[in-house]
């Protein structure tokens, strides 16, 4: 029996995603190394338990209702600074990753990361190491947007909004989306009829021609 297995690295989870949440729980806790010990699915419901217990690591969603991932990590830093966060995202930027690294954060990882690579992140955080993923230039260019955020601020999107744009942008349908976020086909329409709104397009087809024509 090795020492990660006699003292596991203690973990929580904040997503509001119970299907994620659920399936991330439950690899993780199949890996003799991790213990998860709570589990939240918002940043107000996280800051509670770590009131009660801290873990070594927390694993955040960025997208959360009642207090996303962003504010909840700020807090986190700052209040728990003994406690390693790792943000996950479907949404990936380079001044984003500058941003939540400089509150505190981690780790800042893309939710489609294999589960070995997440194991091993886990465990280089653990041992004080951070790890951010940097995006080759041609990935930027072509399935990004704007890079310095400005693109979300003018445009007033919530990151969930960019996260489906940038699908969008891909000829994703709503099925596919709901499936890749683990989300409803309900919501994904709600935030497509936001998004129309918000950029002023016509309708669906609309919403697809501006994806693709400010992808980058």
């Amino acid at each position: 029996m090795n020492d990660a297995t006699i003292n596991p690295i203690t973990l929580m989870i904040a997503d509001d995603h119970q299907l994620f949440a659920d399936g991330l729980h439950s690899i993780l806790s199949e890996q003799g190394d991790f213990k998860v010990i709570g589990k939240a699915a918002n940043g107000k419901e996280i800051l509670h338990l770590l009131n009660h217990s801290l873990s070594d690591i927390l694993i955040i969603d960025l997208n959360m209702p009642v207090l996303d991932g962003e504010i909840a990590s700020e807090k986190i830093s700052r209040l728990f600074p003994s406690v390693k966060i790792i943000v996950l995202s479907m949404y990936y930027t380079t001044n984003l990753a500058i941003r939540l690294k400089e509150m505190g954060v981690k780790a800042f990882i893309k939710k489609d990361t294999d589960a070995q690579s997440l194991f091993k992140i886990i465990k280089d955080v653990a041992q004080g190491n951070t790890y951010f993923q940097k995006l080759k230039p041609e990935i930027q260019e072509v399935n990004s947007f704007d890079d310095d955020d400005n693109f979300q601020k003018k445009h007033n999107l919530t990151y969930r909004e960019l996260e489906i744009l940038q699908l969008i942008s891909e000829t994703y349908s709503s099925s596919q989306i709901a499936d890749k976020l683990c989300i409803s086909i309900y919501t994904v329409d709600t935030h497509r009829k936001n998004m129309i709104q918000k950029l002023n397009v016509n309708g669906k087809t609309g919403l697809i021609k501006f994806a693709i024509e400010n992808k980058r």
